[in-house]
């Protein structure tokens, strides 16, 4: 039932971009119309979705939608909604008689760029190949505009939405929660981020297929990536407490104590928050095993790196000092 409710979605979707039933449509025909003609129309209307935010349309219109394997992502997708801050126009096209695309410029208040959809004909309709809905899956609670992100099944053929560490089999699909949200700006809430940053934070999701939340770099596009961070984070009133238990549940890499059965205690260290999310100030004592038992050492001489992501804060410590075990 679902397989056809969706295939209707699907044709709704494609008679709206060959222009029938809307005031003002051609009414020449795809298999009449010249390629020139056929393309611009096509893009003019792909333009028209992106621009309205019809989410469950462009879905539908991906000829991914209609893989069994994607299937469980129709539940993923974002609810229509007008596109905030990116605006959409056609810019040229290149039709054959089975397959094409189609190029589209798209402009917001700090950049632009242009984007192309690889097109083909199947049973008679123009459909995209290239995915037009940017898959975030961050693989733990989070919500997007106010919709909370579903738990999706593994996909078939190693294709997500998450992926775990699989050892020598490299990495392995895995459930996980995902929404597939179509390009503009959007709030965001993290589970994970809850003490770190103030939420819902706004941030753009540019036309790429994939995402990714790292603050140490800035937002935008990199490689093919769209880095879905404030331009400024506002940090949490509980930023210092978050950063403290990130040290308490640290992964150690201390030398000497490879199965980790003395590790590097924190309980001591004081955290000052500072303009930059990435730098806090740590400062106080942390405890070393040595032969004698515990230690404590001064933390300023201690190797430590953090991370702020989709997991939240991570810490890892390098500690070059030998355990003494």
């Amino acid at each position: 039932m679902r397989r056809r409710l969706k295939g209707l979605a699907a044709l709704a979707a494609l008679l709206i971009l060959a222009g029938c039933g809307s005031a003002g449509a051609q009414t020449t025909t795809a298999k009449s119309a010249e390629p020139e003609n056929e393309a611009a129309e096509f893009g003019e209307n792909l333009a028209a979705l992106l621009n309205s935010g019809k989410s469950k349309k462009l879905f539908d219109l991906w000829t991914g939608s209609d893989d069994l394997t994607f299937e469980p992502l129709v539940d993923a997708v974002m609810p229509d909604a007008k596109a905030k801050g990116i605006k959409w126009e056609y810019k040229s096209g290149d039709f054959s008689s089975q397959e094409g695309s189609v190029t589209l410029k798209w402009t917001t208040a700090k950049r632009h760029s242009s984007k192309e959809y690889k097109v083909k004909k199947v049973d008679g309709e123009w459909r995209l190949e290239t995915e037009p809905l940017t898959w975030v899956d961050v693989c733990l609670p989070f919500s997007v505009d106010g919709t909370d992100a579903p738990v999706i099944e593994k996909l078939d053929q190693g294709q997500g939405p998450c992926f775990s560490d699989g050892g020598e089999e490299g990495s392995v699909s895995e459930a996980g929660q995902i929404l597939l949200v179509p390009p503009g700006e959007h709030s965001f809430s993290l589970d994970s981020l809850k003490n770190v940053i103030e939420q819902p934070y706004k941030t753009m999701v540019y036309p790429t297929y994939d995402a990714t939340i790292d603050f140490s770099k800035k937002p935008g596009i990199e490689n093919e990536k769209t880095n879905l961070i404030p331009n400024k984070p506002a940090l949490a009133a509980g930023y210092a407490d978050a950063v403290k238990a990130a040290f308490l549940v640290a992964k150690n890499d201390v030398i000497g104590d490879e199965d980790n059965q003395h590790p590097d205690l924190f309980d001591g260290i004081t955290v000052t928050p500072t303009d930059d999310i990435m730098n806090p100030s740590v400062s106080g004592t942390y405890q070393h095993w040595t032969k004698d038992g515990y230690q404590p050492r001064d933390i300023s001489g201690l190797n430590w790196e953090m991370s702020v992501g989709q997991e939240g804060i991570i810490v890892t410590v390098h500690d070059i000092e030998a355990t003494g075990i």
